[in-house]
């Protein structure tokens, strides 16, 4: 009697913690952590408007044909979208130390990736 009870309880929680992981839902945790590609307020620099967020992003094993034209073959290709502003104009900022000079973000989109020197 004690083995049926035992096998019953064990298959109660087994059907329990299944019913808690089917119910838990599906989500792509890929970008956790980064929200979507949008205009937002700098931090520090008040009335500045900034683009913040991420895009696509993905790496995967290079092609054999195409590691073959390579001058320095690489094992993993990858490609990404970067948020970058469509609009932008250039505003003057008076810190204690000078007037700086900075784009003012007012529309955003993923698109190539560049990279800018501040």
């Amino acid at each position: 009697m004690g083995s049926v009870k035992s096998a019953g309880l064990s298959l109660l929680l087994l059907s329990f913690l299944i019913y808690i992981a089917d119910s838990y839902p599906n989500l792509d945790l890929s970008n956790a952590g980064c929200g979507e590609c949008t205009l937002r307020r700098h931090k520090s620099l008040h009335g500045i408007y900034q683009c913040m967020g991420c895009c696509f992003s993905r790496a995967y094993p290079t092609p054999l044909k195409a590691m073959k034209t390579m001058t320095v073959p690489k094992s993993i290709t990858s490609e990404s979208t970067c948020c970058v502003a469509k609009h932008s104009y250039e505003v003057r900022v008076q810190t204690r130390v000078s007037n700086m000079p900075v784009r003012n973000h007012t529309e955003c989109h993923c698109s190539t990736c560049y990279f800018h020197k501040i």
